[in-house]
């Protein structure tokens, strides 16, 4: 399952540890935008480990792509694979 984590963090030091986890698990599209890959059982890890790294200190999204989602999906702008998820 693919997933987009987006996240609005002030505090510096939270806002990196948000990062660099995210970066272990996918690519970043934008400074505080990720695509990511899990398994849908480990969705709601996901969810916990974001609420916990956040901590109450800023506002994290993460939206769930369908398989439809991803069909449609269109990417404009620089011919960049560092950038292309799906």
């Amino acid at each position: 399952m693919t997933c987009i984590v987006a996240y609005d963090i002030e505090d510096n030091r939270t806002r990196n540890q948000m990062a660099r986890y995210l970066l272990t698990l996918g690519i970043r599209m934008q400074k505080s935008v990720f695509a990511v890959k899990i398994e849908r059982h480990s969705f709601g890890r996901l969810q916990k480990k974001l609420a916990g790294l956040a901590d109450g200190k800023g506002k994290v999204a993460v939206i769930r792509l369908c398989e439809g989602c991803k069909r449609q999906a269109m990417q404009f702008g620089e011919e960049s694979s560092l950038y292309y998820v799906f």
